[in-house]
C-alpha cells in the first residue's frame, strides 16, 4: 500500500531561519534526514496551525495534521504514525498506539472515496 505524505512548504513563512527556510521547509528537512520521502506543497491553507501535513493513501481515509514543529523529535514522531498508517487496512490508526507527540495535532479526517465500480 502506498502512503505519501506532503508537507507545507510555506508554512510560517515569516518565521525563517538564518537560512532562509519556512517551519515548513524546515520540518520537511528533519523528515527528509530520516529517510522519509516526504513531498513539498505550497500552502495547505492551514496557516493558524503551522506547521501542517496531509498524509493520504489509496482507498482510505487521508489526515490533516498541524501545529507540528519542525523538530527531529516532531519528525520522528509523524513518521513513526504514518507507518501505522500504512499498516492499518484503512487509514484508521487506534489512538492508543498513536506515538505521544502526535496527539492534539490532527485537524481533519478526510473520507477515502468511493470505489469505482467494476
Amino acid at each position: 500500500m502506498s502512503v505519501e505524505l506532503l508537507a507545507c512548504e510555506s508554512c510560517g513563512g515569516s518565521d525563517r531561519d538564518e537560512r532562509g527556510l519556512t517551519r515548513g521547509q524546515r520540518l520537511i528537512e528533519q523528515l527528509r534526514s530520516l529517510g522519509s520521502d516526504v513531498r513539498g506543497t505550497r500552502c495547505l491553507w492551514n496557516c493558524q496551525r503551522s506547521c501542517s501535513v496531509h498524509v493520504r493513501g489509496t482507498g482510505r481515509s487521508g489526515y490533516v495534521i498541524g501545529d507540528l514543529e519542525p523538530s527531529l523529535e516532531m519528525a520522528q514522531a509523524l513518521l513513526d504514525w504514518t507507518q501505522l498508517y500504512a499498516a492499518s487496512a484503512d487509514g484508521a490508526v487506534p489512538f492508543k498506539t498513536w506515538p505521544q507527540l502526535m496527539r492534539g495535532h490532527f485537524v481533519c479526517r478526510i473520507p477515502a472515496p468511493p470505489e469505482e465500480p467494476k
